[in-house]
C-alpha cells in the first residue's frame, strides 16, 4: 500500500513541478502541448496508484487463457492503469475489448491507449450458457410413498394382478382375428344375397 502511495506522491509533485516550471517561461517559449501532454499522463499514473493502494490491481482472478490473449495483443499487463482498469470492469468488459483489439488490430497503433479509452464503453454482458443449469436435486419425487395398505387397495381395485397374469397380444394374432371376423362377415353377406335370390318371397320382401 504504501508503494503505491508513494508513486502517485511522486507523479503528483512531478506533475505540478512541471506546472511550475511552464509558467516560469514566457508564453513564445513554453512546450505547451508536450508539458501538458506529460503532466496529465503523470496525473492519470497517480489517480491509477492510489486506486491501487486501496484495491490491490490482482490478476489472479483473471482467466489465464484471457491473459494469454492479451499478452499476444501487446497489452502490457504489468502496467497500473491497465491493470487497474481491467480489475475494476467487468470481466465480459474484459473479453469484449479483448475481442476489440483482436478484430481491429491491424487498425490500432497504440494498444495500451485504445484499451483504456474504449474498456468503460464496453457493454456488460452475461457470460456463460443463458439457459438454467438443473442439477439430481432437481428431478428428486417430493411426493410421499405410499404405504404397502394402500399399493394392495390399489391393486385390488383396478385388478392389477389379473392384467398381469394375462399373455402378452402379439400384432400377428390381433391381425389374423381381423382377418377371420373379415372373411366371416363376406361369407354370411354372401349366403344371405344367395338366399334371397333362391326364394322370391325374400325378394319381393325387399
Amino acid at each position: 500500500m504504501n508503494n503505491h502511495l508513494n508513486e502517485a506522491i511522486s507523479l503528483l509533485q512531478s506533475a505540478t513541478q512541471n506546472l511550475i516550471d511552464l509558467a516560469a517561461i514566457p508564453v513564445e517559449e513554453q512546450p505547451l502541448r508536450e508539458t501538458v501532454t506529460n503532466t496529465v499522463n503523470q496525473i492519470h499514473r497517480a489517480v491509477a496508484e492510489l486506486l491501487a493502494a486501496s484495491n490491490p490491481p490482482s490478476l489472479d482472478k483473471i482467466p489465464p487463457d484471457l491473459l494469454i490473449k492479451a499478452e499476444r495483443l501487446k497489452i502490457p499487463l504489468d502496467d497500473i492503469e491497465v491493470r487497474v482498469a481491467i480489475t475494476t470492469h467487468h470481466l465480459s468488459q474484459f473479453v469484449g475489448i479483448l475481442n476489440e483489439i483482436e478484430n481491429r488490430f491491424a487498425e490500432i497503433r497504440r494498444v495500451r491507449e485504445y484499451l483504456l479509452v474504449r474498456l468503460p464503453d464496453i457493454p456488460i454482458e452475461q457470460l456463460g450458457s443463458r439457459l438454467p443449469v438443473y442439477t439430481a436435486a432437481d428431478f428428486e419425487w417430493t411426493e410421499p410413498r405410499l404405504s404397502p395398505s394402500e399399493l394392495a387397495t390399489i391393486r385390488s381395485k383396478y385388478q392389477i394382478d389379473r392384467l398381469l397374469q394375462q399373455p402378452p397380444r402379439h400384432s400377428a394374432n390381433l391381425f389374423k382375428q381381423i382377418a377371420s371376423a373379415d372373411l366371416a362377415w363376406e361369407q354370411a353377406r354372401s349366403a344371405t344375397q344367395s338366399e334371397q335370390l333362391n326364394d322370391p318371397e325374400l325378394g319381393d320382401r325387399e
